[in-house]
């Protein structure tokens, strides 16, 4: 069956909130979602989620091609409801670009840069809005703090919430958070499978099985396995699994049980990118690879338990409740490009490539994390004062342990190679034995507050407050030093909404957040006397329906006020200084639907106007140690990874009932790699392109292309000073073909 725009994009902004009771649809068409609180938004208003609506049981393949819609509280709301910028990377879009990863995902949504990992950071790191967001990553509106590489195999959709979002999430959430939404258990049966294969070995299986019980219980297993290299980096590889049975209880009643468990596990051989040379990745082939392609290993295994209850009481009052066990492991056995040793300097600039050797050291790592937490909410309507109110209150308390063990560093082991050669095999004489045993313990209780108030018809006001008592201690058993603080921060956020009609929505906002300055647990900080990394950003937005309702434009200000901002010290990599101050000021534009019938395009720019306000000693000056009380040395620079200007594009057509066509640009300027704006990596415009085809009803054949111009450019880059540091180039162009079927 054809999936026309009459249909609706799966990104289309419907003009007004769906009342789930009045809604022309049948009641199985909202399997994932009742009509009472949904605990992965907990009353936050932002868990964006697909509707599953069938035209009819016969045209499975249309399921990716639905509206997104807001999950707040009680009610259901569509975007044009929300008092915040949000993004949305749908199934639609996964599917369309064969986006297996989170991170590759976020690729799509502007302001967001990635940063790759060492000194005991590893996994998903990103940038927003020019800042950091290590701890914002939400698993269906629950924290998910492990450090791996989140895979999209049991994944509805991405929602990135721009902004601070303290008030519902809570400490960390500086500049957004990213949450994840699950495939949930509905009343259709579903059987999908599908089956990759491409260009160095690539290879993808999966499947998902959803089985209906009874009228109100189903039961949905997701499982994938992946293998792949990456084109022109000859010695990298990446396997991984995953699997994630859930079941549903009471589906479309008052009282609602959802089991759910997710694993996933790695084993890599990992990417450590390009050296740094005068300020700039070296000018190299892309297949150099400085790392131990014999030696070098890294794997997580990630485990994920979720127990969620929802009961709907009279009058609209709504009780959930969800409690969470996590055990993240993770092993890291790496070698990394190293720009000198301790007997030799870096090369002074302007030094022939053919003069330089790279030296090598092992900043390797094993340990796990483990969160406990709960969270219950609480959802009211009523009527007082003579305005009508949606009243949300939540309590959530959690307990975060990090046990960690850093092996001894091989830089004196390891022979240089040379930048222009370098030579992947080598077995080190002396084993990695361990040198450095830090664990950090946190534990977190917040209570909150939300109230949107229905002031007229035109006008509205969110009002929300949220206080955080969050406790911590870090010890390292090999020194003997052990520290512990308790960080007390009320993080509140208030907006004004004007609806002129149902077609357009305009905002006001203001809002905080606050990190705790041991919040991330596996990384320590210098000094436990540094205050909380603290934020507040004013943003003003707006939201038009076009085109009969079939694509939305949207447009936001922002000015961001950062304080105490964290990077790594580059005397020591594992442990954190707060050198600067940081203000961010942006724009972001986007254009989001059905431009016709057929014709679907999802367009977003960000420009940020970044600087840092006050600041330390250079951060990149060798031998640097902090120095509190110096604060004029990076004043007015730009922050580290964080591009002025970014742009993504992405279109399909459907040319006939079977055929769909697409393609898009990624574009990102200049990022500076370093506060002190010494280092850097040039701008790029990389292109993808895809085409599928509908065999039948059942069966789809689809072709990507990604990097179709084969340009070399860089993801992510980590860097602490001219001796250490790397840049992640991307793979060059990469065909994969994916064949589907679904019964």
């Amino acid at each position: 069956m054809h999936s026309s725009g009459t249909q609706g994009s799966a990104r289309r902004a419907a003009a007004t909130a769906i009342d789930p009771a009045a809604a022309p649809i049948a009641t199985t068409t909202l399997p994932a979602i009742p009509t009472g609180s949904f605990a992965a938004a907990g009353a936050a208003v932002t868990a964006l989620v697909s509707v599953h609506a069938y035209a009819d049981s016969a045209a499975p393949l249309d399921e990716d091609k639905l509206p997104s819609i807001e999950v707040t509280g009680t009610a259901i709301h569509t975007r044009q409801d929300i008092s915040q910028s949000t993004d949305t990377v749908d199934k639609k879009e996964l599917a369309e670009q064969n986006l297996t990863l989170v991170q590759d995902a976020l690729r799509n949504v502007p302001g967001i840069t990635l940063n790759a990992g060492e000194g005991g950071s590893h996994g998903d790191s990103v940038n927003l809005r020019g800042l950091s967001i290590p701890d914002s990553f939400f698993l269906d509106g629950v924290r998910d703090i492990g450090q791996y590489q989140r895979d999209t195999f049991n994944t509805e959709s991405i929602a990135v919430l721009l902004g601070p979002a303290s008030a519902v999430f809570g400490r960390g959430s500086t500049s957004g958070v990213i949450n994840s939404v699950s495939k949930q258990p509905m009343l259709e049966p579903l059987a999908a499978f599908s089956v990759s294969g491409g260009q160095i070995d690539y290879w993808r299986g999966t499947g998902d099985v959803n089985v209906p019980l009874s009228e109100t219980a189903a039961v949905r297993l997701t499982v994938m396995d992946q293998s792949n290299g990456v084109v022109e980096r000859d010695q990298v590889h990446y396997h991984r699994y995953g699997v994630a049975p859930s079941l549903s209880l009471g589906i479309d009643t008052p009282t609602r049980l959802t089991l759910s468990y997710f694993k996933e596990e790695e084993n890599d051989l990992p990417d450590y990118g390009i050296p740094f040379i005068d300020g700039a990745p070296a000018h190299v082939e892309r297949s150099n690879y400085y790392s131990l392609a014999n030696y070098d290993r890294t794997r997580t295994n990630t485990n994920i338990g979720t127990i969620r209850v929802e009961h709907d009481f009279a009058d609209g009052v709504t009780l959930s409740d969800s409690l969470r066990y996590a055990n993240y492991g993770f092993e890291y056995l790496v070698t990394s490009p190293f720009l000198g040793n301790d007997f030799t300097p870096p090369p002074p600039p302007g030094t022939p490539y053919a003069a330089i050797d790279i030296s090598r050291d092992q900043p390797s790592s094993a340990g796990t994390t483990v969160l406990s937490l709960n969270r219950t909410d609480l959802t009211v309507k009523f009527d007082a004062g003579g305005f009508r109110h949606t009243l949300t209150g939540g309590l959530e308390v959690s307990r975060e342990q990090s046990n960690v063990n850093r092996l001894q560093n091989g830089l004196d082991v390891i022979p240089p190679t040379p930048l222009l050669n370098p030579a992947p095999f080598f077995a080190p004489s002396t084993p990695l034995i361990p040198y450095s045993n830090p664990k950090g313990r946190g534990s977190d209780v917040s209570l909150y507050t939300l109230d949107s108030v229905a002031l007229s018809p035109r006008w509205s006001l969110d009002a929300g407050l949220r206080w955080d008592r969050f406790k911590s201690s870090f010890g390292e058993v090999f020194s003997g030093t052990a520290f512990e603080r308790t960080d007390t921060f009320i993080s509140p956020r208030v907006a004004l909404v004007y609806k002129p009609d149902a077609q357009q929505s305009y905002y006001l906002s203001y809002g905080t957040s606050q990190n705790p300055v041991i919040e991330y647990l596996i990384v320590a900080p210098s000094d436990q006397s540094l205050s909380p990394e603290k934020n507040d950003t004013l943003e003003l937005g707006g939201k038009i329906n076009i085109l009969h309702g079939g694509a939305q434009v949207t447009g936001a200000l922002f000015d961001t006020r950062v304080y105490n901002a964290r990077i790594s010290d580059p005397n020591d990599p594992t442990v954190q200084q707060m050198p600067f101050d940081q203000e961010v000021r942006g724009i972001e534009f986007g254009i989001e639907g059905d431009i016709t019938d057929g014709w679907e395009v999802i367009a977003n720019y960000t420009h940020l106007s970044d600087k840092i306000t006050s600041a330390g000693a250079p951060a990149s000056q060798p031998g640097y140690a902090p120095s509190p009380g110096s604060y004029a040395y990076a004043r007015g620079k730009v922050a580290p990874n964080t591009p002025h200007d970014a742009l993504n594009f992405w279109t399909t057509v459907e040319p006939s009932p079977s055929w769909t066509i697409g393609g898009g640009f990624t574009a990102v300027s200049h990022r500076f790699a370093d506060a002190d704006n010494t280092a850097g990596v040039p701008r790029y415009v990389v292109f993808n392109a895809m085409t599928s085809y509908e065999v039948n009803a059942h069966f789809k054949l689809q072709l990507n292309l990604n990097n179709v111009t084969d340009r070399l450019y860089f993801t992510s880059i980590y860097y602490v000073g001219i001796a250490e540091n790397h840049a992640l180039p991307a793979g060059g162009r990469t065909l994969v073909g994916t064949a589907s079927y679904r019964f």
